[in-house]
């Protein structure tokens, strides 16, 4: 249970600082303090075992403790992202019905005007003034409302369903020792460890950056709140000395291993890693790869530590987790053919809150285990290698079909990420400009380098039939990111206009002007009066330098400028109508 793995470490570490974050250190046992008085007052709004406490805090430390304080109480806790649209919230939060919400005045304001949930701002003066008043030594059994167990509820999280309604996976506290224990011993933290808190608190990965710090006695290193990748993920590395991270390869890419030479262990999780990655970043720290959806309580597998040149693997399956390969009948597949993967174990959600027929499809009797034993059907694809470990083949409902041709995405995007230029690739199929549908390749270059699109054509005939080979390669200084890190495909620009053979001319002085500017920011490609900030490959960094070049040539544009208008005949009209 998460609160005796945290019993547990104030035990051994009292006197350790176990949060840094926004100039503030707090040692485990002033957490713990803070934790006791919340789940004081939780407890008298009627918090307790396999009852629901909804958080809408930001990355903060006072996430932390929050999430700390609903574990004491016997209660689970359930993520909100005040940024998701409000729809979205109202949604879940109607389909959780917490007993309460957790928040803060600012993160209020952005909640659902139709909320229904009682709700307590906790830096409130108000409710400063409650906890402060109520002892921070431990809870007593006769102050919970319940007995606490390990098959009690520990967590809710919302993931994307295929019915365009978000779903509830409802897991326990069993998996956790375990996935705790497994993440220390892989990742080597131990007291003088500093741990990054990288993921939202909407995602699972959250919690195993804190157990994983929590059970070393190390220190959990919490950010503001933003996009960490780029110049901003470098910044926390370096300045926070972090040690040990985990990270999706999208984030990895915008950052390069010389810049941290702190960091000992580096955990790639969230979506495959690309073999140009762990060449990168697998000589001079230990790399590990890791994998598991949420309703495995985080994590499944997890590899040794990753060298150059060789193959990556999902790895091979954490203490109490087992892993199956089976075919359309259940049925185990030899080592190298791919099947579908399931995983069963003590770390399996319950399944779907309040979803049971859509749980009975995905949690289905395991064959393998003893009466009452379930799997999870994952709907991925994988197979085993001879050593036991696991590959992954990407999704099995990732394919797409194009001019009759079934096609694996996942499969393009390993080839491409074979290319010692590409940090990181995507594939999709796009219908843009009222083209017929292309296969559309989106890389990442490694090493500052930009291989052009002949030679990544070339580079992927080497692997793939001519029906899988991509018309189109964009070049990207950076993959668009979802809150949690992975790649957003739905945030992928559309190829750029430049490469369409008919692009505009620029006609006006102010077109011109900026015409020249993108040549600047973009020598690779051929600019039009139509071409396209963001396709072209711009990024909200990237777009700073535009404006200060813009307003030097006597153009007056703002960031939302560029956002709204971002063509250049858009831009230049946009500009003239400001003089």
């Amino acid at each position: 249970m998460i609160c005796e793995l945290w019993d547990r470490a104030v035990r051994r570490s009292s006197g350790n600082i176990a949060i840094q974050a926004e100039g503030e250190s707090l040692s485990y046992a002033e957490v713990d303090e803070q934790a006791n008085r919340l789940a004081r007052m939780l407890v008298a709004q009627g918090a307790g075992p396999e009852r629901l406490v909804a958080l809408a805090l930001p990355r903060s430390s006072r996430m932390v403790v929050s999430l700390l304080a609903v574990a004491k109480t016997g209660a689970a806790f359930l993520p909100v992202d005040v940024d998701y649209p409000a729809e979205r919230l109202s949604y879940l939060l109607k389909d959780a019905a917490p007993v309460l919400l957790c928040t803060t005045r600012v993160a209020a304001a952005k909640l659902p005007a139709d909320l229904t949930v009682p709700h307590v701002a906790l830096d409130s003066a108000k409710q400063i003034a409650v906890l402060g008043a109520l002892p921070g030594t431990s809870l007593s059994d006769e102050e919970l409302t319940g007995p606490r167990s390990a098959s009690d509820l520990a967590y809710v999280i919302y993931t994307s369903g295929s019915t365009g309604r978000p779903k509830g996976v409802a897991v326990t506290h069993a998996g956790l020792a375990g996935l705790a224990a497994a993440k220390v011993d892989a990742m080597r933290v131990d007291a003088d460890s500093r741990v990054l808190q990288f993921a939202s608190p909407s995602f699972d990965a959250f919690l195993t950056e804190l157990l994983a710090a929590f059970t070393a006695g190390a220190t959990l290193v919490v950010p503001s709140a933003g996009t960490l990748a780029g110049d901003n993920l470098r910044t926390t590395l370096r300045e926070h000395r972090i040690t040990h991270a985990v990270l999706p390869p999208a984030a990895v890419a915008t950052v390069a291993p010389e810049d941290f030479p702190e960091l000992r262990t580096l955990v790639v999780a969230g979506e495959a890693c690309p073999p140009a990655l762990v060449d990168r970043w697998g000589a001079g720290l230990r790399l590990i790869n890791a994998y598991g959806p949420t309703e495995a309580t985080v994590c499944a597998t997890m590899t040794d530590p990753l060298q150059p040149g060789e193959d990556v693997s999902i790895g091979r399956p954490i203490p109490g987790v087992s892993v199956h390969i089976l075919d359309g009948e259940l049925r185990p597949v030899p080592v190298g053919e791919v099947g579908d993967l399931y995983i069963g174990g003590d770390g399996l959600a319950r399944g779907y809150l309040g979803q049971p027929a859509l749980t009975a499809e995905r949690f289905v009797a395991d064959p393998f285990a003893g009466a009452g034993g379930r799997m999870f059907r994952t709907g991925d694809l994988a197979s085993w290698r001879a050593d036991g470990s696991i590959l992954f083949h990407g999704r099995g409902d990732d394919q797409v079909k194009l001019r009759g041709f079934r096609i694996e995405l996942g499969e393009v995007e390993a080839a491409l990420g074979r290319h010692p230029g590409v940090a990181h690739a995507v594939a999709a199929v796009r219908a843009d400009h009222g083209e017929t549908p292309q296969l559309v390749a989106y890389v990442v270059p490694a090493d500052g380098g930009r291989p052009s699109p002949g030679e990544l054509r070339e580079h992927t005939m080497r692997y793939l039939p001519d029906f899988m080979v991509p018309s189109v390669y964009a070049t990207l200084d950076a993959l668009p990111l979802t809150p949690n890190g992975k790649v957003d495909r739905k945030g992928l620009p559309a190829p750029s206009v430049a490469e369409q053979p008919n692009g505009r001319e620029p006609s006006t002085p102010a077109e011109k002007a900026l015409c020249e500017i993108f040549r600047e920011l973009f020598p690779a490609e051929r600019i039009s009066a139509e071409s396209n900030f963001f396709e072209l490959g711009g990024t909200s960094i990237l777009a700073i330098a535009f404006i200060q070049q813009a307003q030097e040539a006597g153009l007056e544009i703002s960031p939302r400028d560029v956002v709204e208008n971002p063509t250049i005949e858009a831009l230049a009209a946009c500009a003239s109508g400001k003089e």
